[in-house]
């Protein structure tokens, strides 16, 4: 065999080995899986209960506050249950912290834009190609000044 000839066929040989190599890296993983599988924050531990007094917090409709993981926002005016919603505070897609979006009144997950009703409803999906579940909502009492959620 002339050197050239050597030089080709080993290059070819790499070539090869690197091209296996790069379809074994980039090939799908199967580890049982399914693929995107959500890994985000479910609700949080059924019982917890967040509370709010209503004489110095959530005073202007539209504000919010996170209380032991339970997003609590003011929807409407007047010390009633109704005027309230409580939801998870992490988003069920992969664990983004909920923000209230006053101006446009949805909550809006702070990794990938997912948005959601003050009711727990899908409006969009992440914005990364996965998929997310409705949030959970959380029962709310008020009693004298005294705003409670309770999971």
């Amino acid at each position: 065999m002339e050197r050239n000839e050597f030089i080709k066929s080993l290059g070819l040989g790499v070539a090869l080995v690197c091209t296996g190599a790069c379809f074994s890296a980039c090939g799908k993983k199967d580890d049982g899986e399914a693929p995107n599988p959500p890994s985000g924050g479910g609700g949080v531990p059924s019982g917890t209960t967040a509370s709010v007094d209503l004489n110095s917090q959530l005073l202007a409709v539209g504000t919010s506050v996170v209380v032991s993981g339970i997003l609590i926002i003011r929807t409407a005016t007047g010390n009633v249950a109704g005027s309230f919603s409580a939801t998870q505070a992490v988003c069920p897609h992969q664990g983004g912290a909920l923000n209230f979006i006053q101006a446009n009144n949805f909550i809006q997950c702070s990794l990938h834009a997912a948005r959601y009703t003050t009711s727990g409803t899908i409006l969009a999906q992440p914005n990364d190609g996965g998929t997310t579940s409705a949030l959970k909502v959380y029962p709310v009492t008020i009693t004298g000044n005294t705003l409670t959620a309770t999971a």
